[in-house]
């Protein structure tokens, strides 16, 4: 793809690594940055050479240090209603292959909320996650007040959104927002065996496993369970099912088709 605000590079293996690419400018979100991450999630989700994502950020201070205030400060109300964030990072959440977010450093109000918007967070110890929008009269506009609720429930999100307060690497893990804290040299490391883990793993359970996962958080559970059992009805006519229980009996590694 030909971006100009991310480096992107994909192994043989089909781990694609995005990294946000504006060090200069703590890796900040303007309007290109939102239209390139829309455009790469909508290939990706259909790309075959794409099996996972890592979205990482250039440099050692941040992550993506949030939108871009120069970009911002021209922005109208109507200006608004596009909702370019949202569709973003709706395309991120939606995305057919897992995506870990591999967060160093800064990781403040559009940066907070990529992050939250993928499947894994996994953070260095340098890492600190907020959401000061309300100290500049405005909100998280891309979903950071309806993914961080869900995340860590409405009194912490309340805790971060209202009154601005950052999240530490190491609270992160606790309050379940990040799956693991590494030191910052190893982050890209962890990321990648996190990756090789789901490149192992069949990936059409994998696809529709985080399709019923996220239905859930729309649903009440019986019409949960319904999806859940009708899923695993259709995985089970599958050749990848097929090819990863045979595996299992026959004591090898299964070679998945992703059929």
């Amino acid at each position: 793809m030909e971006l100009q605000n991310f480096k992107l590079e994909i192994d043989p293996q089909g781990c694609a690594v995005l990294v946000a690419n504006r060090p200069e400018k703590l890796n900040a979100m303007n309007d290109l940055s939102w239209r390139e991450l829309n455009e790469f999630f909508t290939w990706a989700d259909t790309a075959p050479e794409v099996k996972v994502v890592i979205l990482t950020g250039a440099g050692d201070k941040a992550f993506i240090a949030g939108a871009d205030l120069n970009s911002m400060a021209k922005k109208k109300s109507t200006d608004c209603l596009g909702g370019s964030g949202q569709r973003a990072l709706e395309k991120i959440e939606t995305c057919s292959k897992p995506v870990i977010a591999a967060v160093n450093g800064y990781a403040f109000g559009g940066g907070c909320e990529i992050a939250i918007a993928c499947d894994f967070r996994v953070v260095s110890e340098n890492a600190i996650f907020a959401l000061p929008e309300t100290g500049l009269g405005l909100l998280p506009g891309a979903g950071g007040t309806q993914r961080l609720t869900r995340l860590i429930g409405m009194g912490r999100a309340k805790d971060v959104i209202l009154l601005g307060r950052k999240i530490s690497a190491q609270e992160s893990v606790q309050i379940g927002l990040a799956t693991k804290c590494v030191p910052q040299d190893g982050l890209m490391a962890e990321a990648q065996k996190m990756a090789a883990k789901l490149l192992a793993k069949g990936p059409v359970a994998l696809r529709i496993a985080k399709r019923v996962v996220q239905a859930s958080m729309s649903a009440g559970q019986d019409v949960g369970m319904l999806t859940e059992m009708l899923a695993l009805s259709v995985l089970c006519s599958t050749e990848d099912k097929a090819e990863g229980v045979n595996s299992f009996l026959e004591k090898r590694t299964p070679n998945y088709c992703g059929r």
